[in-house]
């Protein structure tokens, strides 16, 4: 299983104090990496792997997410 690295998210948004662009960009990589085999397997064979995959893999992202109570930068409940 491979790890998405936060450090370089840390590094181009931590200096301006913006954590909810820290957030945002690296759960958007973490999305893209999961899509990534699907998207490269599937494309060709399943309509719209290459569009839909990197959103629909966001989606569960988001909801292991919300289901596990990691809410965010700053604990903060939608």
């Amino acid at each position: 299983m491979a790890t998405v690295d936060p450090t370089p998210f840390f590094q181009k948004y931590g200096p301006a104090g913006n954590g909810w662009a820290i957030f945002k960009t690296y759960l958007n990589a973490v999305a893209q990496q999961a899509a990534s085999p699907v998207v490269a397997k599937c494309t060709g064979t399943l309509a719209a792997a290459d569009v839909y995959t990197i959103d629909n893999a966001f989606t569960m992202l988001e909801s292991l997410r919300i289901d596990s109570g990691l809410l965010g930068p700053f604990g903060i409940h939608p």
